[in-house]
């Protein structure tokens, strides 16, 4: 079974990923951390300084781990790496060949999720010294995120409340509560 969990930066995505990680019922999944972090670690710009090289870094190691899992949980999806490709595009930091090329990793990927998870802001950006905390690049984040959940070709389950609450909705939506 394959897990994604999406949604802008500073909703809680990497929290709720080490809390699952925990859980028996994940034993043998493989976890994907989030692909930007390895990024900055190789020296690359993020955030609302990504680029076409970023950008088609971040696509093709999601469709690595579509690809070589079978059983995976990750934080972040095709379809994070789609909106961010987006909001750059529109900010004139990468071209539309970028966007296409997203489009289409996002369109070849998306249904081979077997559930996704969509987490909207609930909480104050928080400094993690690695995502942005402009509060206006996230909400712009976030509406290109729920324009297009609202043309997702397949169901995503909306996740709310405390990280306790949030994993108890995931273990439910994945019949891991009747384990």
């Amino acid at each position: 079974m394959r897990i994604g969990i999406t949604g802008a930066q500073s909703v809680g995505k990497t929290t709720l990923l080490n809390a699952l990680r925990s859980e028996p019922f994940f034993n043998g999944y493989s976890v994907c951390d989030e692909v930007t972090r390895e990024l900055i670690d190789m020296g690359f710009d993020i955030n609302e300084a990504g680029s076409d090289i970023t950008q088609t870094l971040i696509m093709q190691k999601h469709i690595a781990n579509i690809y070589m899992n079978d059983k995976m949980l990750t934080d972040r999806t095709s379809l994070d790496g789609l909106v961010y490709t987006t909001y750059l595009n529109l900010h004139s930091k990468v071209d539309l060949v970028t966007v296409e090329k997203a489009k289409a990793i996002y369109d070849k990927t998306i249904h081979e999720y077997d559930h996704l998870f969509y987490i909207r802001p609930e909480f104050d950006l928080v400094d993690d010294g690695v995502r942005s905390i402009n509060k206006s690049f996230r909400d712009e984040i976030v509406e290109i995120f729920e324009g297009y959940l609202a043309e997702m070709p397949r169901d995503v389950t909306v996740l709310s409340g405390s990280v306790r609450q949030r994993l108890n909705q995931v273990m439910k939506v994945v019949g891991a509560d009747n384990e």
